[in-house]
């Protein structure tokens, strides 16, 4: 079935944040993020594909999951695709998808050990590294506080390839507040800052611990330094002015895996 005039102006449509958040859809663009969202509890209300791609034995099998779910499945042309997608490789396949708002629950936190917060992160790559970062790691929970780019961006999504539907991701989460509470709690809050008066491999780590990092240009605000238990660097060997905050929170969460499996 050919995709009509009023579903591309739709697609289109979602490109903006007030749309999304009205509708409560996103656009997911690609085959292994589709692949993750099949697997995942959200619902896919439509594919969009380049007819090519669906005679294309590598990717049958999706399709025929597809046909079985019942799910939409609409052809355009690479034009209404560019003019859909922000990315020139898309891949051939965009979806929609409903939005899965993820509330910080008392369940989550009874099996949460290990807590990665973002402070006023804005770049949609950089949180899309965070993402995927603390998936790779196996971090329980990812906590965006306010002043972070919205989590269904497409360059967000985009660019956590599959890890969004991995681990729960809670927006808009006022962290020195939440911050405060999880420290009675029993977790230790440990916010990264190149400023910090402990090396990582030195810091003292708790049971159970959640890592704060905050943007390349400002870092970690004060109100929430000010409720970590500590402030902790990561070593400079070299002469670049900063550290991508995927790359820093990856530095962390290694070491804190290992931390944990030698006690």
């Amino acid at each position: 079935m050919r995709i009509s005039k009023n579903e591309a102006k739709y697609l289109r449509s979602l490109s903006q944040k007030k749309v999304r958040q009205t509708e409560r859809k996103f656009l997911l663009e690609g085959w292994r993020a589709l692949k993750e969202a099949m697997n995942a509890q959200v619902v896919v209300e439509s594919i969009n594909v380049l007819p090519r791609f669906l005679e294309d034995a590598d990717y049958q099998n999706i399709l025929n999951e597809v046909r079985q779910r019942h799910i939409p499945l609409r052809e355009l042309s690479e034009i209404e695709l560019r003019q859909i997608s922000e990315t020139v490789h898309a891949q051939g396949v965009i979806a929609v998808v409903q939005k899965k708002d993820q509330e910080l629950s008392d369940r989550i936190l009874k099996k949460s050990d290990v807590i990665v917060a973002a402070d006023a992160v804005s770049d949609p790559g950089n949180v899309g590294s965070l993402l995927r970062t603390s998936d790779w790691f196996g971090a329980d929970l990812v906590l965006l506080g306010s002043g972070c780019v919205e989590l269904y961006n497409e360059k967000v999504v985009r660019s956590t390839v599959g890890s969004l539907f991995h681990l729960p991701v809670v927006e808009d989460v006022n962290l020195p507040a939440e911050l405060a509470e999880l420290k009675k709690s029993g977790f230790r809050i440990t916010a990264l800052s190149g400023d910090g008066k402990t090396d990582y491999q030195s810091a003292e780590w708790g049971r159970k611990n959640v890592i704060v990092l905050g943007s390349e240009a400002h870092g970690v605000g004060k109100e929430v330094r000010s409720v970590a238990d500590s402030i902790v660097r990561i070593p400079k060997f070299g002469r670049a002015e900063s550290l991508n905050v995927g790359v820093a929170c990856g530095i962390v969460l290694a070491h804190l895996k290992i931390v944990n499996r030698k006690s």
